[in-house]
């Protein structure tokens, strides 16, 4: 990927391939999924390629369309007022 690269982002720190755990939120549903990203070593930045985007708008689209069978059932969110 961009190993080693200067963060377009920051343009402090270089890039590194690391595995990495993103939540998404999609209305009520939150979902982890772990993907490979560049990030960055000085604003933690994370750069994803074009497998792990498809990984991530896969699990987006699961949650859009309430196809959730196949993910792995964590627990409960909750929020206090």
């Amino acid at each position: 990927m961009f190993q080693g690269v200067i963060c377009p982002r920051c343009g402090q720190g270089a890039l590194s391939p690391q595995i990495v755990t993103e939540t998404i939120v999609v209305s009520n549903n939150a979902v982890q999924v772990t993907v490979q990203a560049d990030v960055c070593s000085f604003c933690s930045e994370h750069w994803f390629d074009p497998q792990a985007t498809a990984k991530i708008d896969a699990v987006i689209k699961s949650l859009h369309d309430g196809n959730v069978a196949h993910l792995k059932h964590l627990g409960e969110l909750y929020q206090a007022s």
